[in-house]
This record gives C-alpha cells, sequence and structure tokens, in this order.
C-alpha cells in the first residue's frame, strides 16, 4: 500500500473516532457499574473510567457506566494501521429509564492502543488537522487550545448542534479521544476544563 493510501486511510480513521467518541451509539447493552480499579485494563476496558469519577468531579449522582472493548477487525484500517486494543466507555445520566444517554448528561471515552507511540502519534495529528479545520469552518462557535494534558493534547469546545467539548491526547502508544455532549442550550455535563480534568484522571489510570 502506498503512503498516500496509508494517510488517506489514517485520516479516514481518525474522522470516524472522533464521531465515534461524540455520538456513541447506545442500545448494545443494559447499564452496569464497572470497578474503581487503581488501573485500567484494555483485556475487559474497565478501570479507566466510572460514574464514580464523573460523579465526584461534577458534585451530581444517578450516573452509569458502560465499558465496551471493541473488535479491531471491525473498524476499516484500524487493524492495518498497528491497532492492539480498543475500548470504548461511556458515562451517563439514562433517558426516562431507558439505556440512551440523556443529551447533555453523557461523557463518552474511546482509548485506542497501538504497537508503537508513533502510530499513536500518527493518528493523533490526523484528528488535530480535521480538527482546526473544522474550527475554520465553524469560525467562533469553535475554540481549540493545546497542550491541555501535556503535549501531543488539545481540546476543542464547539458550542454549537450539541456537539460540547472534546479532548485528545497521546500517552505513551495510548491514542485517547473523551468528549462530553451539550443539549440544546448547550449545557453539558462536563465544561471544556472539567473534561480536561477527568482527562488527566484517565491518563493517570493508563496501564
Amino acid at each position: 500500500m502506498s503512503n498516500l493510501q496509508n494517510r488517506t486511510n489514517l485520516f479516514s480513521f481518525a474522522l470516524l473516532l472522533l464521531i465515534v467518541a461524540a455520538v456513541a451509539c447506545s442500545s448494545e447493552a443494559e447499564p452496569e457499574t464497572t470497578s474503581n480499579a487503581g488501573r485500567g485494563d484494555f483485556d475487559t476496558c474497565e478501570g479507566f473510567i466510572t460514574a464514580d469519577h464523573v460523579e465526584t468531579k461534577t458534585g451530581t449522582s444517578g450516573l452509569v457506566d458502560r465499558a465496551r472493548v471493541l473488535e479491531i477487525a471491525a473498524i476499516p484500517g484500524l487493524e492495518a494501521s498497528g491497532a492492539t486494543a480498543n475500548c470504548l466507555i461511556e458515562v451517563f445520566r439514562t433517558l426516562d429509564g431507558s439505556d440512551s444517554p440523556a443529551p447533555g448528561d453523557s461523557v463518552t471515552l474511546s482509548l485506542v492502543k497501538f504497537e508503537t507511540n508513533e502510530l499513536a502519534k500518527s493518528l493523533y495529528n490526523s484528528t488535530l488537522a480535521s480538527a482546526i479545520l473544522t474550527a475554520e469552518q465553524v469560525g467562533d462557535l469553535a475554540e481549540i487550545h493545546q497542550d491541555v494534558v501535556g503535549t501531543d493534547s488539545y481540546l476543542m469546545d464547539v458550542k454549537a448542534g450539541g456537539i460540547g467539548a472534546i479532548v485528545v491526547y497521546v500517552f505513551d502508544s495510548t491514542f485517547i479521544s473523551m468528549s462530553s455532549t451539550a443539549d440544546a442550550d448547550s449545557n453539558a455535563l462536563l465544561d471544556g476544563q472539567d473534561l480536561v480534568d477527568v482527562a488527566q484522571g484517565v491518563q493517570s489510570r493508563l496501564p
């Protein structure tokens, strides 16, 4: 495969990850509470973030969490990119007692572990380029701040369309993205700075 094809596939996958993190499907399983392990586990995808972590930060209650192991081969281009683990964790308040997150009351964490730090950084650079392009198109409704969780990190805060904020960063060989969706009035469970603080907690629990 040519370098151009590799870059194209990686960029497409980067866009897919951002979409998954922002509007993750929540209809595959019933909510269940994960344990408060000191370190996350890529085999189970548990321990990276829990409802307790978010409730402690926000002072709210009644949140649930759900951790899912995603098949690497099921996402086009992911296996070929050198990924070795793929996790999706949601923390949310349910809507009308169902397992669907209520708008403005959900946080989604996506972690993709790669074979090397260089591969994780390559995906990060692709998402950063995409975020900068999106911010230019949206204008004043979007803000990007870099180096929010150490180097190779950024916060993108979009005050339109219920998008909310997203933090993206690389730690060792893991690519991490975390988003907090907003409701119609732009209210979110975690604002931009809160999301950065919680993302730093996730980093401390990476194995």
